[in-house]
């Protein structure tokens, strides 16, 4: 149907295939080109922080939580994680067609319900999907003629880096080696010194005066007491003379009394002496009552004396004890007063950081309104200038200068680089190193070239500024895809030769040299529709393609040419010549395009890649089926109206040769067939032991390598032993610039290690890996660990690197145990190198182990004696930042020298605490010990159970997997204890998990191909036939391979998954034409023989155009086709197999299975069948 329209409507059909080229055109300058497929991974990774937490710590207080948490999450497959001094990292798994999107929200969501559990510590978890657009897209070196670090800096900072992020598609541009500006604000000790004294003496003076009163107070009242004590005794003295003459005046009464008594009594005396008696004794008592009376009164005032000044003595009494107490709270006083007056236990990191942090403040409060007018109100200003900064007033003090303590009055002010820090050196100079990544979905090579453009201008406008690419995405696939596409070209060249060698005419061979142009830009069009870029996989099948395109094309215009030959009329001709193979070109195209059906089915890594290919061969081989059924037979139509086939003597004895050949393979089947399954079994025993690999190793011009020096290596020594290297590293002839940086970058090593770029010549004697073997030789006798890649574009990085073995449990003593007894049986097998127990990771640290009765004893907990030692290591404090003349500097309060704490300090420290009610300090090696110990630098859980990998490189002379093989053998025999596990991962995990699936889509793939051909040939024996040459294609492929010493890779089995799909071809074409042979009454094996002879110019010019579409690949021509040359390899090898035992092989098939005659099935509509 459609070659009767095309050649009754050639115009039609010309029109078509000119908006064809149009589309093709437009569709391959604007489609996107890549390294690798667009791959949507997916991982998420939830990063928490935890300042000053050990790796136990982080474990068991962030690490655990989140991961109990975040398992709850649908899609969840696996989750592994990563816990590490101060941070935590948990990375999970989710299954292929998870919405990414849905699983973030839901995932945020559990955070923020475990934030609540988490000490307050700990930063806020941060989500992260895991993208291949983390790598950056290049990295490029800058250096300045003439110029400082400092000054180069500035013009990186001020011009290159705003440049670069200016770039269309560039997300972000890091830079190592700048030497950065900061305000650092350190206590100054003797400032605070000399404050104290100040405080001090102002102290001093307040307290002398005090002083002075209570001393006079003092004296006053000891010269009162002295006064009272001497008045006391006199009062006491005058009691005791007026009691004494008392007495004797009562004495003389007495006496007195009793004289006149006996007087009186005396007879010899008469009235009248007797009464002159009586008035003189009683003038006498008289006089002596008046003297006792007066006795008495001179003896009570006396006593009320005495008595006035006990009182006196016992209130001064009271009065010294008083002021006793009043001396007493006035030296607490004191001491109070001293200890207040400590200004370094008020000024501190943290109070001047927080008072720099609330003063720097600008922020709008709102609007209003007044009388219409709207203001925005704003509340603040930020500092200004490092002046400003310095006069801040930090509090008010009588003591100090003006009354008030500025900022500058305490601490040293000044502005600080990190010049010491930074380490990065471009061909032994000092340089910079920018690492540019792309925003995701933008096109790695446009992104380049335009970063490239960028760079070249900032180069021209720059005295002396030098921007080199020391590693380039978008080079490597400028370089892979011109390979591809330059062995595309050649390929097709190739396969035009062929054609017209074969049909000696050149019309014929025009119509197919049209067709395959037009063909590639028509699947072009539809690669860009659909959203397919212009990767290495996508290349590769369009390379496939190339050859396979013209397949359709031969079959047709050779039986047109055929039938042209016959007399036929050359529109008939095309017409008839089209419809005859139609249903066997469809047939053919769509066993073909089957092949890559199953990937829907698969999971992972493996059907992201394989995608692309499938659909880029779907598309070339639906072009070329449409262009094979409408402008062949309309070119043919009126091209070949004059021609005449040419004779081909030479072709024409092979045919007849082969024909005799098949007669005789028909007469001796079993010996053909025996023959056949021989060479399957022998390949098959060959693929067992042939190693495996999951990328082929591609030469490059850039290298990758990392110096690692032991861990105690100061900074000094570590760039120092790296100017060595990289010296030796120059000395390489093949070496033309080498690029180094240590710290700050994303590919820098870490601490004890500096990365280096290495770009190689372009006219080199050496391939990238001979080079990186040369690093290794010229580095052996440095006391350091240098490792080269040989490509730093190395896609095999994809699927891990080396032999790793995954030990899992619980407790961290069993598993060390268990790693070191697998790392000595992986140093006993032969092949690995540079084995690791995953203990050379540990670190040296210093633990505080609290004795808790001691600490509980002086009132600490564990927790405060940490939270204390935390405060005391935090060595400086970012508080704010200071923006001057458009630029912003981070303000840094830094601890004084004097304050910084050593392993030998840290004991030392002491804690204010209270023993027996009074306030004492004790010290932190009183209550706990402190030791240096070796723990983990990280812990590493998989399935929320603890891990150690186990790992070995794999060296030049020996395979992943055949190593791989031996070493489950040594770990089969190894007692493993209950609740631990070994398992193999690693790049073998990788190869093993992406060949499994690549044969299960093989195994779908041979079904679908039988129930097409079921279809086709309305038949359940006849696909049995043709599907024989699928095992004879595998046959092929790996003799290929043998012979060629290339490993089974992803790559190599794509050759493999392809063949299953276009080694039927032929037999499909060659069991079509039998069949139609034996409908028509001919016997079978004469049938056989005609078709043979009939079909072997198609089979053999088929054959011959995809082999040698693919032979520029297979050779390896051109830089990046050694990734795709162990596909062009299988591919070759098994087509050319599989087509010569086609050609005596099925025919066999044929004949065994095919015993009874054939007949025609007759229907109302005349409908032909075959049973």
């Amino acid at each position: 149907m459609f070659a009767k329209f095309s050649v009754k409507k050639p115009m039609t059909v010309i029109v078509a295939v000119l908006l064809v080229i149009i589309l093709g055109v437009i569709s391959f300058t604007s489609i996107t080109t890549d390294m690798l497929p667009s791959m949507d991974l997916p991982y998420v990774a939830v990063i928490t922080t935890y300042p000053g937490a050990s790796p136990e710590k982080v474990e068991q207080s962030v690490t655990k939580p989140l991961e109990q948490t975040l398992s709850t999450t649908g899609g969840v497959e696996g989750i592994t994680s990563i816990s590490s001094e101060n941070m935590s990292m948990v990375i999970l798994q989710f299954t292929q067609g998870t919405n990414m999107d849905s699983a973030m929200i839901e995932m945020s969501g559990s955070v923020d319900r475990v934030k609540a559990q988490l000490d307050d510590a700990v930063g806020a978890p941060t989500l992260m999907k895991i993208n291949p657009d983390m790598l950056p897209v290049m990295v490029a070196s800058v250096d300045i003629d003439g110029k400082t670090a400092y000054e180069t800096s500035k013009v990186v900072q001020d011009t290159v880096i705003p440049a670069l992020e200016r770039v269309e598609g560039v997300a972000s541009v890091t830079a190592t080696g700048l030497v950065e500006e900061k305000l650092q604000i350190t206590l100054n000790k003797d400032k605070i010194d000399a404050l104290n004294k100040k405080v001090l003496a102002s102290i001093d003076a307040s307290l002398a005066e005090k002083q002075t009163e209570l001393e006079e107070a003092a004296k006053k009242l000891a010269d009162g007491k002295k006064q009272a004590e001497e008045g006391l005794t006199q009062a006491q003295a005058a009691v005791k003379q007026a009691q004494e003459g008392l007495d004797a005046l009562a004495q003389q009464q007495e006496a007195l009394a009793a004289k006149k008594a006996a007087d009186l009594a005396n007879p010899q005396l008469n009235a009248e002496q007797k009464a002159q008696l009586a008035i003189q004794y009683a003038a006498q008592e008289k006089a002596l009552a008046d003297g006792i009376a007066q006795a008495e009164k001179g003896l009570e005032k006396a006593q009320g004396m005495a008595d006035q000044l006990t009182a006196t003595l016992s209130e001064l009494a009271k009065q010294e004890e008083q002021l006793r107490q009043g001396q007493s709270q006035f030296e607490a006083a004191r001491e109070e007063a001293y200890k207040q007056a400590d200004m370094g236990t008020v000024i501190t990191e943290a109070m001047i950081g927080q008072i720099l942090a609330a003063e720097n403040f600008s922020m709008p409060a709102g609007s209003l309104t007044d009388n219409g007018q709207s203001y925005a109100v704003k509340v603040g200003d930020a500092f200004a200038s490092v002046e400003e900064l310095s006069g801040l007033e930090l509090m008010k003090l009588e003591a100090a200068d003006n009354g008030v303590v500025k900022l500058s009055d305490v601490a040293d002010i000044a502005m600080a680089d990190n010049a010491g820090e930074m380490y990065a050196k471009i061909n032994g100079n000092d340089g910079i190193l920018l690492s540019m990544l792309k925003q995701s979905g933008a096109s790695t090579a446009e992104v380049s070239h335009a970063i490239q453009k960028a760079m070249d201008k900032l180069a021209e406008e720059g005295e002396g500024l030098h921007i080199l690419a020391l590693s380039d995405q978008g080079k490597y696939i400028d370089i892979v895809i011109n390979s591809v596409l330059q062995n595309l070209l050649m390929g097709g060249a190739l396969a035009v030769l062929i054609l017209l060698l074969f049909l000696r005419d050149i019309k014929p061979t025009a119509i197919i040299a049209v067709s395959i142009p037009v063909s590639l830009l028509f699947a072009v069009a539809m690669m860009y529709f659909s959203g397919v870029t212009m990767n290495v996989i996508s290349l590769a099948g369009l390379a496939l393609g190339v050859g396979m395109l013209v397949d359709n094309s031969i079959v047709v215009i050779e039986n047109i040419y055929r039938l042209r030959a016959e007399g036929v009329p050359a529109a008939a001709a095309a017409v008839k010549g089209a419809s005859q193979v139609a249903g066997a070109i469809t047939a053919s195209t769509l066993t073909t395009i089957c092949v890559f059906l199953p990937i829907v089915f698969t999971e992972g890594i493996s059907r992201q890649l394989f995608t692309d290919m499938g659909l880029t061969i779907a598309y070339s081989l639906i072009a070329s089926l449409i262009i094979a059924m409408t402008l062949v037979p309309t070119l043919a139509s009126r091209t070949l109206r004059k021609s005449v086939e040419k004779k081909h003597r030479l072709f024409e004895g092979f045919t007849q040769g082969y024909g005799k050949a098949l007669g005789w393979s028909l007469r001796h089947r079993a010996v053909v067939l025996a023959a056949a399954v021989v060479l399957l079994a022998v390949s098959v025993l060959g693929a067992v032991s042939m190693g495996t690999a999951f990328m082929p190793s591609m030469d490059s011009s850039q290298i990758m390598v990392s110096m690692e020096m032991p861990k105690d290596s100061t900074d000094a020594e570590i760039r120092q032993m790296s100017d060595t290297v990289i010296d030796r590293l120059l000395e390489i002839e093949d070496v033309e610039t080498v690029g180094a940086m240590q710290g700050g970058g994303m590919m820098s090593s870490g601490s004890g290690g500096v990365s280096m770029y290495v770009l190689l010549k372009e006219k080199r004697a050496h391939t990238s890996d001979e080079v990186a073997a040369l690093i290794g030789d010229k580095t052996a006798d440095l006391p350091c660990e240098v490792t080269a890649q040989g490509s730093s574009m190395d896609i095999s990085a994809m699927g891990g690197s080396g032999l790793e073995v995954t030990v899992k449990g619980d407790d961290m003593d069993r598993l060390q145990a268990i790693a070191k007894d697998v790392a000595a049986m992986m140093k006993e097998v032969e092949g690995t190198a540079e084995v690791s127990d995953g203990l050379e990771d540990t670190a040296p640290e210093i633990r505080v182990t609290v004795d808790k009765n001691k600490a509980m004893g002086y009132g600490l907990t564990v927790a405060q004696v940490y939270q204390k030692v935390a405060a005391a290591l935090q060595t400086e404090t970012t508080a704010t930042t200071l923006t001057v003349e458009n630029k912003e500097y981070p303000v840094i309060v830094l601890k004084g020298e004097e304050e910084l704490l050593t392993k030998e300090t840290l004991g030392e420290m002491t804690f204010s605490v209270t023993e027996n009610g009074e306030e004492t300090t004790v010290k932190l090696s009183d209550i706990a010990a402190v030791t240096v110990e070796q723990g983990l630098s990280s812990i590493l859980r998989e399935g929320q159970m603890r891990t150690l990998t186990v790992s070995a490189a794999i060296d030049v002379e020996h395979n992943i997997g055949l190593v791989s093989r031996e070493l489950e053998k040594k770990l089969d025999g190894y007692g493993v204890p209950e609740g631990y596990t070994l398992e193999i991962s690693g790049e073998n995990e990788t190869i093993n998990s992406t060949l499994t699936e690549l044969l299960k889509m093989v195994g779908l793939a041979i079904v679908f191909i039988y129930l097409i051909m079921v279809a086709q040939f309305q038949s359940l024996k006849s696909p049995f036939i043709v599907m024989f040459t699928i095992p004879l294609a595998f046959t092929g492929g790996l003799l290929a391979l043998w012979m060629t010493g290339m490993e089974i890779s992803v790559i190599s089995m794509l050759g493999f998954l392809v063949l299953a799909g276009i080694v039927v071809n032929n037999g499909i074409v060659f069991v079509d034409y039998v069949n139609q042979l034996r409908l028509e009454g001919m016997e079978k094996t004469e049938a056989l023989v005609l078709a043979g002879r009939t079909r072997i110019r198609p089979i053999l010019m088929t054959a011959l155009t995809t082999i040698l579409g693919l032979f520029t690949l297979a050779l390896g021509i051109g830089e990046g086709a050694d990734m795709l040359q162990p596909m062009a390899v299988v591919t070759i090898g098994g087509l050319t197999y599989a087509t010569l035992l086609t050609l005596f092989v099925v025919p066999a098939l044929y004949s065994l299975f095919h015993r009874k005659p054939m007949k025609k099935i007759e229907l109302e509509e005349e409908d032909r069948g075959t049973v």
